[in-house]
């Protein structure tokens, strides 16, 4: 990469837990590789969701956008054979083999169908944070790290005034955790308190 992308890039600002506007960059916690969005050039998003589009209709509910996200991702966009760590590591290996931290698009990992939950959550943000600026959904997203008792894990998070829909497309978790039972069934998947920390957070956002 040359002098004056790497500084474009380096630039990035780094994702929290909003979708910036305009391009970023998602490091780890741990050395691995720095996942690179920019809203303005990704084709491969840019073809997803205006194929997801197609399946929408302004008559559909909250539930049935978030449920047609959440089974695109998981059944369209990847391939869960594909979805392991061997793969993503052979994956950037075989793009950039002598780096500790290479910087690398999403979209590759689109390309190839393979990603781990950081990847997955990623890009259902980024389509669920697409049908909110084009107001098919009304509310706010969110993507969510967390070290869960089945380890450190990401997913994403659509608050709206009557849902707070966790979608997570690698575990097949799909919960509104304003409802008691979609609460509960969350904490059987991350665990009691993180889910008592992140339902006091939402609880403090109005969207």
């Amino acid at each position: 990469m040359n002098l004056i992308l790497s500084t474009i890039f380096f630039l990035m600002p780094i994702l929290q837990e909003s979708i910036p506007d305009g391009p970023f960059q998602y490091p780890g916690s741990a050395p691995r590789e720095i996942i690179l969005v920019d809203p303005e050039f990704s084709p491969l998003m840019d073809k997803a969701f205006a194929d997801l589009s197609k399946h929408l209709d302004r008559s559909f509910s909250e539930e049935k956008i978030i449920e047609l996200v959440f089974l695109y991702v998981r059944e369209v966009l990847f391939d869960l054979n594909l979805c392991n760590e061997q793969q993503v590591r052979t994956l950037i290996h075989s793009i950039h083999p002598n780096e500790k931290e290479p910087e690398m698009a999403l979209e590759i990992f689109l390309e190839h169908k393979t990603g781990l939950c950081r990847h997955i959550a990623l890009t259902s943000s980024c389509l669920i944070n697409r049908l909110i600026k084009d107001r098919w959904l009304h509310g706010e997203v969110f993507l969510i790290r967390e070290n869960c008792p089945r380890g450190r894990h990401a997913w994403t998070l659509f608050l709206s005034k009557d849902g707070a829909w966790h979608l997570d497309s690698l575990w097949g978790v799909l919960e509104n955790g304003k409802t008691s039972a979609g609460f509960s069934r969350l904490c059987d998947n991350y665990g009691k308190r993180i889910m008592n920390e992140q339902k006091k957070k939402w609880e403090k956002t109005t969207p």
